[in-house]
């Protein structure tokens, strides 16, 4: 007589109900007895069968297996919710409710599989789902589901990040950013996630580096491996540096502005990956492994000027140089328009050269004061007019406390070519983690930055610069649209790293003339990363395309 009640209460369920979750159920009264097809379900379900899809031909559906199998099910309805979300099924005391309302259906576990009845079945773009009258819940194996989980055991693998133990000569320690310190560094690599060496070892010596950064207690380093290497599956170089990303407490966002350069396709975008630090025996936390800046074939690839050169064609390049207002190098100017050059590569040009290059930049800014925007005569003559579009949109986007042409910016000059924005750099201070704008600019994600300084205000008085920002900001937005995303994996990799970083370094540690106070956990850090750059997003989508 139990069996009976719950056979018929399904039958007065199956026949009236209005489900406001994908659709209204069908009527299908089907006596005190379980619905046709229903036993083979479950046995689909028992056999381990690979559900694949589902089609909805009237009051048909046709369930298909990997295996080839076909069920099709009349007798019950199976609710398509690939593009709806399906009705709340939950059993409340000993009855069974569907978005709230009774069904008259008891939810009595004691009853066997074989012998309960469906009380929801459906579909969504992973799988198929079923509610059975005993309280079970079954989820079909899908290769949509198989791939999940795989994806999800890679994204935990990826977060035993690589770890370096550096090992200075009778443990001396690294004083300053001028004298190399003799030790040795080892990377290693377990679970082999950006090569195919589980563990690397060489001589090296190492100094400190960085400018502002190097003030801070948990100091940058550059590497100087005794011969070229391939570290973690980037390019063979003998030069590295370690960013320690102190100002950054989400550790990201040097890694997130890479991406974005990638987006772009800079010339060169340094490669970078997060890593984890033992100096001495001591941990020292989270770090940024990548590229070292400098001139070579993987990297500023350009053939330099020669020392011996004097004039002629030969005089126009290949020059590197770096917008940077501490003016450490060698040789060092201001242009005529407050922006500060030095030279990296050559460091010490001769007289003709260092005439040359200063001359370059006169006529260039010249032709920018004159608006004059001709292509033969004007400052389009002088530059590579889209690396200075791909530029401002980067250090724009991130709100690059340093990109207004003041530091940390670089240009080659090669023979034959116009001055490029050959690549990007330093992005700790970005994306609202600096509260020193001046103006009234302030540190949300509204206002101009960039636009308003040297060179980019004149450069926007030309309404074919304005129309070339336009387009290519259009053209790389829906790329720009992912970036969370990226937030999201580079962060969860980092999920049990940071946690060992924070306990070194608290969280709650600030640079006091950054201006911008921690705000307590990891968490909170990268979800105001992520809203920050997403708002910035949506502010400059608006405005640049109303210039």
């Amino acid at each position: 007589m139990r069996r009976l009640a719950i056979l018929l209460s399904a039958i007065v369920f199956l026949s009236g109900l209005t489900i406001t979750g994908c659709e209204k159920p069908e009527v299908k009264p089907e006596g005190p007895k379980q619905p046709e097809g229903f036993i083979e379900l479950l046995q689909a379900y028992n056999e381990g069968k690979v559900f694949q899809s589902a089609v909805r031909q009237g009051e048909v559906s046709i369930l298909t297996f990997t295996d080839g199998y076909k069920l099709t099910i009349t007798a019950f309805h199976i609710y398509d919710c690939t593009e709806k979300s399906p009705a709340k099924v939950e059993a409340v005391g000993n009855w069974w409710t569907i978005n709230g309302s009774m069904l008259g259906i008891e939810a009595d576990s004691s009853v066997p599989d074989l012998e309960s009845v469906p009380v929801y079945v459906y579909y969504d773009t992973k799988t198929l789902y079923a509610y059975l009258s005993n309280r079970k819940h079954l989820v079909f194996p899908s290769k949509v589901l198989e791939d999940e989980k795989e994806h999800q055991k890679e994204m935990e693998r990826r977060q035993n990040i690589p770890v370096i133990h550096i090992k200075t000569k009778n443990s001396a320690p690294i004083l300053n950013k001028k004298d190399y310190v003799d030790g040795t560094i080892t990377i290693s690599d377990p679970e082999k996630l950006y090569s195919d060496v589980a563990e690397f070892s060489a001589e090296m010596g190492i100094r400190g580096r960085g400018n502002s950064t190097w003030s801070f207690p948990k100091k940058p380093w550059k590497v100087k491996l005794k011969e070229k290497a391939s570290l973690l599956g980037m390019p063979a170089d003998k030069e590295w540096a370690l960013l320690a990303n102190y100002a950054d407490r989400t550790l990201v966002r040097n890694i997130v502005a890479m991406k974005l350069s990638e987006i772009c396709g800079f010339s060169w975008t340094p490669r970078m990956h997060s890593v984890e630090v033992y100096l001495n025996g001591k941990y020292q936390g989270v770090y940024t492994l990548c590229e070292h800046k400098k001139v070579s074939s993987d990297r500023v690839d350009i053939d330099v000027v020669g020392e011996d050169v004097t004039g002629g064609d030969a005089i126009t390049g290949g020059y590197y140089l770096e917008i940077e207002e501490q003016q450490d190098e060698t040789t060092c100017w201001w242009t005529s328009m407050g922006v500060p050059m030095m030279f990296s590569d050559p460091e010490e040009p001769n007289s003709e050269q260092l005439a040359y290059v200063k001359s370059l930049f006169e006529s260039f800014e010249q032709a920018l004061w004159a608006k004059d925007y001709s292509q033969t005569s004007g400052y389009p003559k002088y530059i590579d007019v889209d690396s200075f579009v791909d530029y401002y949109i980067v250090q724009e986007l991130t709100k690059n406390i340093d990109g207004n042409l003041r530091k940390s910016s670089f240009i080659t000059k090669e023979r034959g070519k116009k001055m490029e924005m050959y690549h990007l750099w330093d992005f700790d201070l970005t994306l609202g983690n600096c509260g020193y704008f001046w103006g009234n600019v302030g540190n949300g994600p509204e206002n101009f930055w960039i636009k308003l300084d040297k060179w980019y205000p004149h450069l926007f008085a030309d309404p074919a610069f304005v129309d070339k920002v336009q387009k290519r900001w259009n053209e790389l937005k829906p790329e720009f649209d992912k970036i969370p995303e990226f937030i999201d994996e580079q962060t969860f990799y980092l999920a049990k790293a940071q946690e060992r970083n924070f306990k070194v370094w608290s969280i709650w540690e600030s640079v006091d003339w950054v201006y911008f106070p921690s705000l307590g956990s990891y968490d909170k850090e990268v979800d105001y990363l992520k809203e920050f750059y997403t708002k910035r997003l949506e502010w400059l989508d608006t405005e640049l395309n109303k210039l």
